[in-house]
This record gives structure tokens, sequence and C-alpha cells, in this order.
């Protein structure tokens, strides 16, 4: 790697994590697998022939949304300066050629492209001689250890967005210049598993907080641990539904901000966590946790898997699905200290998260409409939507306060509290806030997720206070 003035020298560019923030091979196999379930055998059989035939086949078989890529913006700016003064750029990629051309044609500032065939993986050394075969004296750019093989016969050598292993590397052979992009690796991790989403997971305690054993410290310590388990299975979940959406989430204004989608995070990382949450939370629960706990889990996990892959793309079933899954967590919660499951509790949860599950599809529309968009991105909803599912959504909330004064009456004869009077204090409170969510998301004010924004607003936040404090006043 010799510095010099080698401004001139045809630049060799690398495309996976380095031209783009993200890794073809794993964004078509993923697609690959939404698109066929079961495609992993597929996929087994193809990569026995090789990697390049790998490749070649799901190229066949996906096409991808080139210009939602995550381009290296500040990289690719530094190409196109180069490039108006005059310089040969070559797109020169492990990747299959079909791709590859496609991006080429996209950024229009590579004067060729060398790729994968399906005879061919174009990487390290195969990689080298092409690029020798074009033009012996040559520059490269690329971001692992293993293009550090090009770098040591290169006149110029860049280092762009480089791995952890490259970064080692380039401490003994250090190249021409470094592109890093700034970012703390841990808070993109806690990012991408959205670990402030964890709140959500705070239902597993409702049960514990209306049957009355929320001084009961061996009860406590169990719903302590079935929120962990829950925390972690839904994070894993979030990173699955992350990995399904890339495309969908891209060409959202906010989701593709998001580690997965912007490529801040890795995806092979990205599968690894997302399996071995899975396979933690499996093993502890099956440990450490009740038969009837591990049927929910294993419900949140089955149900989770549906929607990722079925019930997402229908109208109405996403929504039931997420409603669903809010009100496992409340029937885990049952389970996890062993209290019977109310009926009043089950259908009010069932109705409120219904409601809830459509605001969020609602703000989603309203925030189409806003841009001047008519349909959803990887959903089956139309804008013209809208006020249909604000009707579903608006019904569904006044039903659950319907179900809530019933069970307040109940109370009021049971002598579970001991003043069940003052809970008709929590109906127009709940009526406060259901409505507010409702009124922020037709004003185009709601966040993607109204949990969030319920954590974020302080009316929210007052109101649900005021809630849980007249609950634990009328218990005594």
């Amino acid at each position: 790697m010799k510095n010099g003035n080698n401004q001139r020298l045809p630049l060799f560019v690398d495309l996976d994590g380095t031209l783009i923030f993200s890794d073809l091979l794993v964004e078509s196999s993923l697609k690959f697998l939404k698109q066929n379930p079961l495609g992993f055998i597929y996929l087994l059989v193809w990569l026995f022939h090789g990697k390049a035939y790998l490749k070649s086949q799901l190229a066949l078989h996906v096409d991808l949304n080139i210009e939602s890529l995550p381009y290296n913006d500040e990289f690719i700016a530094f190409l196109k300066e180069e490039k108006r003064q005059g310089r040969i750029l070559y797109l020169a990629t492990a990747s299959i050629a079909k791709y590859a051309d496609q991006i080429a044609t996209h950024l229009g500032i590579f004067d060729g492209v060398i790729a994968t065939s399906a005879s061919s993986n174009l990487k390290g050394i195969a990689k080298l001689e092409k690029c020798r075969e074009i033009s012996p004296d040559f520059a490269y750019a690329g971001n692992e250890a293993i293009d550090f093989t090009i770098f040591e016969h290169a006149k110029q050598s860049y280092l762009v967005n480089p791995t952890a292993k490259a970064l080692a590397r380039n401490k003994v052979t250090p190249v021409d210049r470094v592109w890093l992009v700034e970012k703390n690796p841990v808070k993109v991790v806690l990012k991408g598993l959205r670990v402030h989403q964890w709140l959500k997971n705070l239902l597993i305690f409702v049960p514990l907080l209306v049957s009355g054993l929320y001084i009961d410290i061996q009860a406590i310590g169990y719903s302590i641990f079935g929120f962990l388990l829950f925390s972690l299975l839904a994070s894993a979940t979030y990173v699955l539904n992350d990995l399904s959406d890339l495309e969908a989430d891209r060409l959202h204004p906010r989701k593709k901000n998001r580690p997965i989608p912007s490529g801040s995070w890795p995806l092979q990382n990205a599968i690894v966590t997302a399996i071995a949450l899975f396979f933690l939370v499996i093993i502890l629960s099956i440990l450490l946790t009740p038969l009837n706990f591990q049927i929910a889990v294993l419900a949140y996990l089955f149900l989770t898997l549906a929607y990722t892959f079925y019930f997402k793309d229908y109208v109405i079933a996403d929504v039931i699905s997420l409603a669903s899954l809010f009100t496992i967590r409340i029937i885990a919660g049952t389970m996890i200290i062993n209290v019977e499951l109310s009926f009043w509790l089950l259908a009010f949860s069932m109705f409120t998260f219904f409601s809830l599950a459509l605001v969020k599809r609602c703000a989603e529309l309203k925030l189409l409409s806003q841009m001047n968009k008519t349909k959803t991105s990887g959903r089956d909803y139309n804008v013209d939507d809208y006020n249909l599912m604000q009707s579903f959504g608006v019904t569904s909330a006044f039903v659950s306060l319907l179900i809530m004064s019933f069970y307040v009456q109940t109370s009021l004869h049971d002598g579970f509290y001991q003043t069940p009077i003052l809970l008709w204090a929590t109906l127009p409170a709940f009526a406060y806030w259901l409505c507010r969510m409702w009124l922020k998301t037709n004003r185009g004010e709601m966040h993607d997720d109204p949990i969030v924004f319920s954590i974020k607003d302080k009316g929210s936040v007052v109101t649900i206070a005021f809630i849980i404090f007249i609950t634990l006043v009328a218990k005594f």
C-alpha cells in the first residue's frame, strides 16, 4: 500500500459493507425466506453447490428494491467527486452480477462492474485477479479483513466502514485512508432490541396488581422473572420483524432510521442475536417456570411468527394479532403467579388493545395521507380506509369502557376491594386517555407505536398513574 500521486489510478470499490451498509446475500436470503417460509431447505441445497451457485439462484428468485438500500452517502459523495475529476471507477463485488449491475445503473458513477457469476464467487484472491486483469496498477476500497489480500497489491487503499477485524488488521498493516462511521455499538444493539419497548411487558404485572398479591414477595419475584423473559422474547421478535420488513421500513420516514433497515446493525449480527435470545428464553422457561407459563411463551412466539410471515399482510387480521399479543402478556402474568384468569380482565384487555392496534394503523395511514401517498408499503391498507378503521377503533375503545363499568359494578358486591366505589373514578380517566389517543391520531400527532407515545406523553402518564393509584387505594 503505497502512498503518492495515485489519484488517477482506476478505483475498484467493494459493495457489501462499503458502498452500502448491508450484505446483499443476507438481504436476498431473508426476502426469499419471507416469500417461502420453508425455503431454508432450498438454501441449504444451493449452498451445498457453492456460494456462487447460492447467490445465482437467489438472484433468479428474488428482486431487491435497489433504490431503498442503505447507501454510504458520505463515501458516495467522495466517489462522485473523484468521478468528476476524471477518475475511472469500477464496482468490484462478491455479490451476484444482477444486483451489482442494478446498483451501478442506479448510481450512474461506475465505468464497469465485476461481480460474482453462477460459476465464480468474486472474493479475495479471485477479486484481486480480476482487478489486475483490468489494470495492473489500481486503487481499492473495501471494509473487511479479507480485503487486505487486495490492499497488499493496491497502489492506493481505502478502508471504508471497517469491521472490527479489519480495524485490528489495519493497526498492523495500515491503509492510506480510513472512513469510520461513528456509532456506539452498544447503543445500536439496545436500540435494535427496542429495549425502551420493554415497558409494554409491564402488562405481566397487571394480574399481580388486580389480584392483590403485590405485597407477596414470591409473587413479585415470579412476575419480575416473567417480565424479563417476555422482554427478551419480545426483543427477539422485534429483530425478526425488522428483518422481515427491511424494504418496507426503508420506505418509511421514521422506521428507515432503525438500526437494522439503516444498516448500522449488521444483518448477520442481528440474526445471531435473535436466535440466541429465542433459545435463551425457551431454555429458561423450561427450567424455571410452570407449564402454563411455558404455553403462554410458546403461544406468544407462535403468534408472532404467524404475524410476521402471514397475518401482517392482511387487513384487520394484523391488528387482531397485535391485540392478542398484548393480551397474551396479561395471560402470562396470571400463569406465572398461578392465579385465576379473570373474564373481565381478559375481555377488557382484548378490546382495549384492539383499539390501540387500530391507533397504530390509523397513525400510519394519517402519515401516508400527509405524504400524499395512497397505499402502505408491506401492508394491505389504503389511505381511504382511515375513516372506517377509525370507527372500528373508537367503537372498540368504548366497548372496553363498558366492560370496565360492568366490572366496577360487580366489584361493589364481591368484597375484593375495601372501597370499591372509588373504582368509578377510573372510568372517566380511562375515557380521557382513550379519547386522547384517538384525538392525537386524528390530528396526525400519534407516534408509530401508541404505547411508546403513552410513555412519552405527559397527559397519558399522569392518567395511567392516577388509575393505578385509585386501584391501590380502593383495595385497602
